[in-house]
């Protein structure tokens, strides 16, 4: 039965429809609910990046806050010394080859580009 037949017969016995939730799907049906998941907010992003902006998703905060720090450290700013430190506490003694990649700009921003 389809979705719908099923809403209308619990319509029919006043029951509340529940959809069946996505862990409890197939593999072949979650997995399609993922990609038109996926294909649905690659769409919203890429309208609000024709609008000249991206929404405050998590990962675009990221990126956004990421490409900040390029900036700093790129322009020399009093602040890079924070994000060198950021750097040495996530990356240990290999600080320096991340540092050396973003200077020889191997390392590019995504939404913002320092002039």
């Amino acid at each position: 039965m389809t979705n719908l037949t099923i809403q209308l017969l619990a319509e029919m016995i006043d029951e509340q429809y529940r959809p069946t939730p996505i862990r409890q799907l197939s593999s072949t049906k979650r997995k399609q609910y993922q990609a038109d998941a996926v294909r649905s907010t690659r769409a919203k992003v890429g309208a609000a990046l024709e609008g000249g902006t991206v929404l405050p998703t998590r990962q675009h905060i990221r990126d956004a806050l990421t490409d900040a720090a390029l900036h700093i450290l790129r322009s020399g700013h009093d602040d890079a010394g924070v994000v060198r430190q950021v750097l040495a506490s996530v990356f240990g003694a290999e600080a320096d080859v991340a540092a050396e990649k973003i200077a020889s700009g191997k390392i590019e921003p995504k939404f913002f580009t320092s002039t």
